[in-house]
């Protein structure tokens, strides 16, 4: 197994990108309390849980593409990578059970979008 890292930090970085402009435009459409207890029988907070996901999975897609080879787990590695960092930059604060399960689940979409970036005919030109 050939992990290429450079290719994981880049998935990672698109997800975090992507998560990140999500998340300001919650903040700039008053969707607040999604970050502070969500609660899943409301659909705005169903539909940013599956929009943040989705980004873990284009940035496992980008990862697998990128990598040509165990295109699913460069994909799952973005999660992976986004739970550490996410972990240091937490700075020891207790993380609710909800965001725990729905990071592992992300992993799970990453590894997803890795496994389908497979499917791409077309390789890329190596160097």
């Amino acid at each position: 197994m050939n992990i290429r890292w450079s290719v994981v930090l880049l998935g990672w970085l698109v997800d975090f990108s992507l998560s990140l402009l999500i998340q300001l435009a919650a903040i700039l459409m008053s969707l607040t309390a999604f970050f502070e207890q969500p609660v899943l029988t409301r659909p705005a907070d169903l539909i940013l849980l599956v929009l943040l996901l989705l980004c873990t999975g284009i940035g496992g897609f980008i990862a697998g593409r990128l990598a040509q080879t165990d295109h699913a787990m460069h994909g799952l590695l973005v999660g992976v990578v986004g739970i550490i960092i996410g972990s240091m930059l937490n700075g020891g604060t207790a993380t609710p059970l909800f965001f725990i399960v729905s990071q592992i689940v992300g992993c799970g979409v990453g590894a997803l979008g890795g496994y389908l970036s497979s499917f791409v005919t077309r390789p890329l030109p190596r160097k």
